[in-house]
C-alpha cells in the first residue's frame, strides 16, 4: 500500500553526500566537466614535489595515472548507476500505470514511489562516492605523503659509522 505521508516536505541535501562531492571535486575525480579536474591532480602532485626530480617525476606520473584510472572507474560506475536507476524507475512507473487500470492510483502516489526509489538508489550513490574517496585517500597516502622512503647510506658513510660504532663500543651513541 502506498503512503502519502510527508508528500509536502522537501528534503534538504544529504550532508554526507555533499562532503563526498566536495572531496571528489577537490581531488579532481569529479567536477564541472565530465572528465574531472585533471588540473587538480596535477596541482596536487606538483605541490608534493621535492628532492630528486627524476624519481619524483616517475612517482608523480604513476600518481596521475592511478588517479586517472580511479576517475575513469568512478565515471563508468556512476553512469551504470544512473542507467540502472532510470531503468528501474521507468519499470516501476509502467507497472503502476498498468495497475491503475484495475485500481485507482493517483499521480501523487506514483511520484511518491519514484521519490522512494530515488532515496534507496541514493544510498548506492553514497557508497560509490565513499569507496572512490577511500581509493583516492589511499593513493594520496601512498604517493604524496611527506614521509619519504627509507634509503641506505652510501658505502663510505656506512664504513665511517661502523668504524665509529666499533671504536666506541662501550658508549656507542654520542651524547
Amino acid at each position: 500500500v502506498l503512503s502519502l505521508r510527508n508528500t509536502q516536505e522537501e528534503e534538504p541535501p544529504d550532508p554526507q553526500l555533499m562532503r563526498l562531492d566536495n572531496m571528489l571535486i577537490a581531488e579532481g575525480v569529479a567536477g564541472p566537466e565530465k572528465g574531472g579536474g585533471a588540473g587538480a591532480a596535477a596541482n596536487a602532485s606538483a605541490a608534493a614535489s621535492s628532492g630528486p626530480q627524476s624519481e619524483n617525476a616517475i612517482e608523480h606520473s604513476d600518481y596521475r595515472a592511478k588517479l586517472a584510472q580511479i576517475r575513469q572507474i568512478y565515471h563508468q560506475e556512476l553512469e551504470k548507476y544512473e542507467q540502472a536507476c532510470n531503468e528501474f524507475t521507468t519499470h516501476v512507473m509502467n507497472l503502476l500505470r498498468e495497475q491503475s487500470r484495475t485500481r485507482p492510483i493517483t499521480p501523487k502516489e506514483i511520484e511518491r514511489m519514484v521519490q522512494i526509489i530515488h532515496k534507496k538508489f541514493n544510498s548506492i550513490r553514497v557508497q560509490l562516492k565513499q569507496s572512490t574517496c577511500e581509493a583516492v585517500m589511499i593513493l594520496r597516502s601512498r604517493f604524496l605523503d611527506a614521509r619519504r622512503k627509507r634509503r641506505n647510506f652510501s658505502k663510505q658513510a656506512t664504513e665511517i659509522l661502523n668504524e665509529y660504532f666499533y671504536s666506541h663500543l662501550s658508549n656507542p651513541y654520542p651524547s
